[in-house]
């Protein structure tokens, strides 16, 4: 959803809904709103700031959970150790039931193919995907690649022409935002004015 249509409070009901101990990962800035939908909505929860999620796989508890991630957007560079931290925490102690994982951003499609693939990778185990459309991610995602930077090298090189370059710029963001549809819930305020 863009800023301002409520997807913390709606995160807070489903967790509410779900009744699973909730970790949420937030900005430092965010953290007392957070308090206050999670006590409104009675959630039991942990809230761990961003840059501290080491500190959420120190505390964890057994059992499945619900991890719910603000500005997700933040984590999409997967050589990071805070992403690694994250992917571990989301996907929870081997052998244990796999943790339930809402990701929450205003602008979750950002410039590469590999910032997308890093976020599912947080819910979704690449050569076994669940989602209907696409069986291994990681072959997916390699060829979006490839294209990817074949585009961006042109466009560095004034190979062709600016114009055919963000058209075909253009069709691969549009078969990113197809294939995420079924996994991705986005609204925006002219959906709320329906």
């Amino acid at each position: 959803d863009v800023v301002g249509l409520g997807k913390s409070i709606i995160a807070s009901a489903i967790a509410h809904n779900l009744k699973l101990r909730t970790i949420v990962i937030c900005p430092p800035h965010l953290e007392d709103q957070w308090k206050n939908y999670l006590l409104t909505f009675k959630v039991t929860n942990t809230i761990y700031t961003s840059g501290s999620v080491h500190k959420a796989l120190e505390d964890d508890i057994p059992g499945q959970k619900l991890i719910i991630v603000d500005e997700v957007h933040k984590f999409r560079n997967d050589e990071t150790k805070d992403y690694l931290n994250l992917y571990q925490l989301c996907h929870g102690s081997e052998g244990g039931e796999p943790n339930k994982v809402l990701l929450l951003s205003a602008t979750p499609f950002n410039n590469r193919p590999k910032d997308t693939f890093s976020l599912i990778k947080l819910f979704q185990i690449p050569t076994r995907s669940t989602l209907q459309t696409i069986n291994n991610l990681t072959e997916y995602f390699e060829e979006l690649t490839k294209r990817y930077n074949k585009l961006k090298n042109e466009q560095d090189q004034k190979k062709r022409d600016k114009n055919e370059i963000n058209k075909d710029f253009n069709i691969l963001g549009a078969q990113i935002r197809n294939m995420i549809t079924p996994i991705m819930i986005r609204r925006s305020r002219i959906d709320l004015e329906k």
